[in-house]
């Protein structure tokens, strides 16, 4: 169970900095909040791309799972999509957001490394803004589905 708050927390936490602009706009307020979490950003970047590998292979792990999540009620089918567009999001974002880190060390193990993570960081930064839309909305489904859904 702690794993999956932790999944809610970073989802959270790591979309609202990528979306912090919007956040921002709607709301001015919060900038003292943001610029408190800022100088993490880079931790929870690389925090939330690992954690996208750990849920695609969980995912990968469990496909039968996932095939018996589309046969239950709409709750479960639910699931069954916003599990896989959750491990997509922690990568996507956590790449993004820990892109400093992570550039600095694929850039010492392997140059062609650090040239293609660039290639992809200027191909998903213009959708930052929505992937951290998509990734507090994951966050805010997976806590609703425990609280509200999952009988336990």
């Amino acid at each position: 169970m702690g794993a999956f708050w932790g999944n809610v927390v970073i989802l959270i936490l790591g979309g609202s900095l990528a979306a912090s602009s919007l956040i921002l706009a709607k709301k001015p307020d919060a900038k003292a909040l943001f610029e408190k979490i800022a100088p993490y950003q880079g931790t929870i970047g690389v925090v939330m791309f690992l954690w996208g590998i750990w849920e695609v292979l969980h995912i990968l792990l469990n496909l039968d799972v996932l095939k018996a999540l589309f046969g239950g009620p709409i709750t479960l089918k639910l699931t069954a999509v916003v599990w896989p567009v959750t491990a997509v999001i922690l990568l996507a974002l956590g790449f993004l957001l820990g892109f400093g880190m992570i550039q600095a060390f694929a850039g010492k193990k392997s140059p062609e490394m650090a040239a293609k993570s660039e290639q992809m960081m200027k191909k998903l930064a213009p959708h930052q803004t929505w992937l951290g839309i998509v990734s507090i909305a994951c966050g805010v489904w997976w806590l609703l589905f425990v609280l509200v859904f999952w009988k336990v």
